[in-house]
């Protein structure tokens, strides 16, 4: 995500909202981040991965998290109108190629969708690429995930 900033302010989530997010949160995040093609880790490599990451690192990452993931899915919805309520591409902010199949309109709403996000992650003190370090990390490894987890309830 290398776009400018926007202002978001952080939402309070009920237990009920949270718990639905996080049910499907860590199979979304395709959306905000690319895809890096890679080998799995071993699991020494994971386990360095794993401590490679601070709580106040994850627990930050972990707000950013939570509050991207409402904005997350009203501005795709928003995306899917614009662009004449088809299925979408698989979108990544910092891979413009992955937006070629949309209109000007709805490019310009992932584009703004994209800052909001780069806006959230530096306001929690999570620089985008160390967000994108973490996310990474908890794709690959399910002790980066579940420390993740434990900073979301």
């Amino acid at each position: 995500m290398t776009t400018p900033h926007t202002q978001s302010n952080f939402y309070r989530l009920s237990r009920p909202l949270l718990l639905g997010i996080m049910t499907g949160l860590f199979g979304i995040l395709s959306g905000i981040v690319p895809d890096v093609a890679a080998a799995k880790p071993s699991v020494l490599m994971r386990v360095a991965q794993a401590e490679e990451f601070s709580d106040p690192d994850l627990r930050n990452y972990a707000a950013a998290l939570m509050q991207i993931e409402p904005i997350r899915q009203s501005a795709l919805a928003q995306v899917s109108r614009a662009n004449g309520g088809g299925t979408l591409p698989n979108l990544v902010c910092n891979q413009p190629n992955t937006m070629e199949g949309l209109n000007s309109e709805a490019k310009s709403l992932f584009v703004k969708y994209c800052n909001q996000c780069e806006t959230i992650a530096a306001g929690r003190g999570v620089s985008i690429d160390r967000f994108n370090q973490i996310t990474q990390a908890v794709r690959s490894n399910p002790q980066v995930q579940n420390r993740v987890r434990s900073f979301m309830y």
